[in-house]
Formats: structure tokens, C-alpha cells, sequence
């Protein structure tokens, strides 16, 4: 009797995720949305903004690092730099992280200046 109810309980399983799987694979699959980085949350932004520091910090390519930060929003680059800063000191990035952050909108406030 329990050997039953164990075998029922294991095709009961099965069943279960394979009909599952036919039905989100097959039957009603996910679609493929395109959108833009520009609907990302804040703190993806403040990473986003975070890794084209470290690029701008590598190659010193400035021009490089305004068109990569016009791609997350339509703001002028200075200020998307300033609110990523801003999410990174609220989520906690390290002193390095947010120097190299710091770095980038130095060298763009300079150069929005030199303008």
C-alpha cells in the first residue's frame, strides 16, 4: 500500500512538471521584449554608470564615456553620473568604486566647463 501511494506520488510529479514545461515552452512561451537601457532601475544604473568609470579610468577616453552614459538616460552625462554616485553611496559601494565614480564626473564637470 505505501509502495503505491509513493509510485503515484513520484508519476504525480512528473506529470506535473512535464505538463509545466509543454506549457511554457511550447504552448505559451515568454516572448523577446527589446527595450532600452534607459529602463533600467537605479541602482542597474548606478552599475552601469560604475563600469563606464572604470572604463573611463583605464583608457581616459572621455567622449567614449559621455556617449556610453547618454545610452541610460536623457539627461546631460554630468548629472547621470551625480545620481548614480548617489545610489552607489546609498547601497554601499566601496571607496574605490565610488572614487573612480567621483574621477568621471570631475573630468566631465571640467570638461562641461572648458565648453
Amino acid at each position: 500500500m505505501r509502495k503505491n501511494r509513493l509510485v503515484g506520488f513520484i508519476i504525480a510529479i512528473v506529470v506535473g512538471i512535464s505538463a509545466g514545461l509543454i506549457y511554457g515552452w511550447v504552448i505559451n512561451p515568454a516572448g523577446v521584449r527589446n527595450t532600452s537601457l534607459k529602463s533600467l532601475r537605479n541602482d542597474y544604473k548606478a552599475d552601469y554608470v560604475l563600469m563606464v568609470a572604470e572604463c573611463y579610468a583605464s583608457d581616459g577616453d572621455l567622449a567614449g564615456a559621455v556617449e556610453r552614459l547618454e545610452a541610460i538616460s536623457t539627461s546631460d552625462a554630468v548629472s547621470v553620473v551625480q545620481q548614480g554616485l548617489l545610489t552607489a553611496q546609498q547601497m554601499g559601494y566601496s571607496n574605490l568604486e565610488l572614487m573612480y565614480m567621483a574621477e568621471l564626473e570631475k573630468a566631465l564637470t571640467m570638461s562641461k566647463a572648458g565648453d
